[in-house]
């Protein structure tokens, strides 16, 4: 009937959606009757491997989705940090081992930078006279 189906959780790699008329979340004119015989209602399962830009595991708009949105946010704040900030993105350097170097050597930098500004109660954004 052109309803969106209800997030009902998740098997291994397959995310549940449920009818939402068997849910009582729309009022759909056919009933149940229309799309499932059974009592449940109308179970749709979809493997996440088929489409992974599609869907995901977790399912988007989740808790547990929610929670690690936000630490890849945090994650793309300190990349920016690095990138702006520390030169990693103009690097003047060959070689994967020189590179990784310079690289851990950028997030000493920006950790210590942070252990300082907590120190003296400002935030990294701050300039420090």
């Amino acid at each position: 009937m052109g309803y969106e189906m209800v997030y009902w959780g998740c098997d291994k790699n397959f995310l549940k959606f449920r009818c939402p008329h068997a849910l009582g979340k729309v009022d759909c004119p056919n009933g149940m009757a229309w799309c499932s015989s059974s009592n449940y209602g109308m179970v749709v399962k979809i493997n996440v491997k088929d489409d992974l830009r599609r869907f995901s595991l977790p399912h988007r708009g989740t808790k547990r989705w929610e929670e690690l949105y936000d630490k890849r946010t945090s994650v793309e704040r300190c990349n920016s940090r690095l990138k702006e900030n520390l030169t990693a993105n103009d690097l003047h350097i060959r070689g994967i081992k020189k590179v990784t170097a310079y690289i851990y050597l950028n997030a000493i930098v920006l950790l210590a930078t942070a252990l300082a500004s907590k120190k003296i109660n400002c935030s990294p954004q701050q300039k420090v006279a």
